[in-house]
């Protein structure tokens, strides 16, 4: 397993070309036009960062930062999909089914994507074959190159919560 742990930090630092990557568009998230193929690269990124935080079980610290960036990702989906969607004019009601909308994307993306690798590993040979560890570092490589706008979009979550139009849950 350390094994397997070392190559992928490898990969994701030193990998030049993220074109065998698990993701469906741009490397840039900020300039993919439509907001379901955006939405797709942030779940994406957070099945990354979640599989990513599965190879440090015995790294506590660093698995919790992996789940802390898979979090934000899904964030991202949400925000995506709340940004494109915002318009002053809209209603109470009509923001908060766009709120619950977004927010049921964050989690079925994710999910999703995590089922799609989960099973294009198992059929490269398995989590620890050279080949899924390739793609998967790659896209974790990207997901970090994006990782500034990622906060971006938790930064305007942050905004629209103390606006007093997110209701938070304690």
């Amino acid at each position: 397993m350390k094994k397997a742990i070392l190559f992928l930090l490898v990969i994701a630092g030193q990998v030049q070309s993220a074109t065998d990557t698990y993701l469906m568009g741009d490397t840039d998230f900020l300039k993919i036009k439509d907001v379901n193929r955006q939405a797709e690269s942030w779940g994406t990124c957070a099945a990354t960062y979640d599989i990513t935080a599965m190879f440090y079980e015995d790294k506590p610290n660093q698995a919790k930062q992996f789940k802390d960036f898979a979090n934000g990702a899904e964030l991202a989906v949400i925000m995506a999909h709340v940004a494109d969607s915002l318009n002053r004019d809209m209603s109470a009601e009509s923001f908060s089914a766009m709120w619950a909308y977004s927010k049921t994307l964050g989690d079925s993306i994710s999910e999703t994507r995590m089922t799609a690798i989960a099973a294009d590993g198992e059929s490269l040979g398995g989590a620890l074959s050279e080949e899924f560890l390739n793609k998967l570092g790659n896209t974790l490589k990207v997901c970090v190159n994006n990782i500034k706008a990622q906060q971006a979009y938790i930064d305007s979550w942050r905004e629209l919560a103390k606006s007093g139009l997110l209701v938070t849950e304690e």
